[in-house]
C-alpha cells in the first residue's frame, strides 16, 4: 500500500526526487509512512498554490529538497522514538504442572494408631460377716492366690470395708507358672547344727581303795555315743565303754565289780589301780585322745 501511494503522490518529475523514500516505504506501517511524507505533501501543495511550479532546472528545487529531508529525518525519528517506548507485553508465567500422584496421596487419610482401652481393675468389698475363704467360693479363685493378689498373710485379716483386688486369668495364670517353677527347683534342705560332744575326766575319788575308788566322767558338750570308748590308765589298763548314750551331765567309772546302771559303770578289777602321779586318757572310737588327767 506504501508503494501504492507513493506512486500516486510522486508521479510527476518532481517524483523522481523522492525514489529513495518510495523505495524504504514498505519497511513501514502505513500510518508512520503517511505521517513521514506530510512534509512532501505539504511543500508541494504550496507551490502549487503559487503558481510556482513550472517545468524548470532541477537545481531549484535542491533548497526545498533539503528542507524536506530535514523535516522528514526528524519525523522518521520522532515515530520510531515513540514506536520503541510501545509497552512490552507481560511475559506469561509457566503453568505449574500437577503432580498426581502426590495430590492423591494427600486425600488418602493416614490411618492413626487406637490404643486398647485399660482394664477396669476388679475389686471386691468385703462386707459384715464374710470369710476368706467365703469370698473365694463366690469368685472361684483359690485363697491363696487371693491372699498372694492382695498381700495378705493371715486369711483372718478380713475386716469390713476391706477391698479386695480379683485378680485377671492371666495374673492367675503367671502365678501358677511362677509357683510351678519355684516347685520344680529343689530346695537344699539345711543341714542342722550338731553340737560335738565334750566327755573330759573331771577326778578320781577313793583313789588306793577298791571299794570307793572310781573316776568322773562328765559331757559338757553334744549328745555323745559312748559305745567302743576306752580309758587307758598307761599301765596295760584298758575300760571299754558299753552301748550307751551320754547327755549332758556326769557319770562315775567304779574300778571294782558291779552292776552298771544310767549313771554308775563297773570295771570288774580286783585290785585298785588309781595312784598319785598316774595319767588317765579318756579316748573315742576314732583313736582321738578327748581328755587327759594326771592324779594328784
Amino acid at each position: 500500500m506504501n508503494q501504492v501511494i507513493c506512486n500516486r503522490l510522486f508521479s510527476g518529475v518532481e517524483g523522481q526526487f523522492y525514489k529513495p523514500l518510495a523505495v524504504s516505504c514498505p519497511l513501514l506501517p502505513d500510518y508512520l509512512f503517511l505521517l513521514s511524507t506530510c512534509p512532501f505533501q505539504i511543500t508541494y501543495a504550496t507551490l502549487l498554490a503559487m503558481g510556482s511550479v513550472r517545468r524548470t532546472s532541477w537545481r531549484n528545487f535542491i533548497p526545498y529538497l533539503l528542507l524536506n529531508l530535514a523535516i522528514s529525518v526528524g519525523a522518521v525519528l520522532l515515530v520510531l522514538f515513540f514506536w520503541t517506548r510501545r509497552p512490552t507485553p507481560p511475559e506469561l508465567a509457566p503453568t505449574p504442572t500437577m503432580n498426581i500422584a502426590t495430590e492423591i496421596a494427600a486425600l488418602i487419610p493416614t490411618a492413626t494408631a487406637t490404643l486398647p482401652p485399660s482394664p477396669t481393675p476388679h475389686v471386691y468389698v468385703v462386707q459384715s460377716g464374710d470369710t476368706l475363704f467365703g469370698i473365694s467360693l463366690e469368685l472361684d479363685i483359690p485363697v491363696d492366690i487371693l491372699m498372694a493378689a492382695n498381700n495378705l498373710i493371715n486369711p483372718d485379716e478380713l475386716s469390713n470395708g476391706m477391698i479386695l483386688k480379683i485378680p485377671s486369668p492371666e495374673w492367675i495364670e503367671t502365678f501358677a507358672e511362677r509357683q510351678a517353677t519355684q516347685a520344680a527347683i529343689p530346695t537344699s534342705t539345711p543341714t542342722p547344727y550338731v553340737e560335738p560332744p565334750n566327755v573330759e575326766i573331771r577326778g578320781v575319788v577313793g583313789a588306793g581303795d577298791l571299794e570307793t575308788e572310781a573316776i568322773r566322767l562328765n559331757n559338757i558338750g553334744g549328745v555323745a555315743d559312748m559305745e567302743d570308748w576306752r580309758l587307758d590308765d598307761g599301765e596295760g589298763h584298758i575300760y571299754r565303754f558299753p552301748a550307751f548314750t551320754l547327755h549332758t551331765g556326769e557319770v562315775i567309772l567304779n574300778i571294782g565289780a558291779g552292776n552298771n546302771t544310767v549313771i554308775n559303770l563297773y570295771w570288774g578289777l580286783d585290785d585298785p589301780i588309781l595312784f598319785s602321779g598316774k595319767s588317765l586318757k579318756l579316748i573315742d572310737r576314732q583313736g582321738r585322745v578327748h581328755s587327759a588327767f594326771e592324779i594328784p
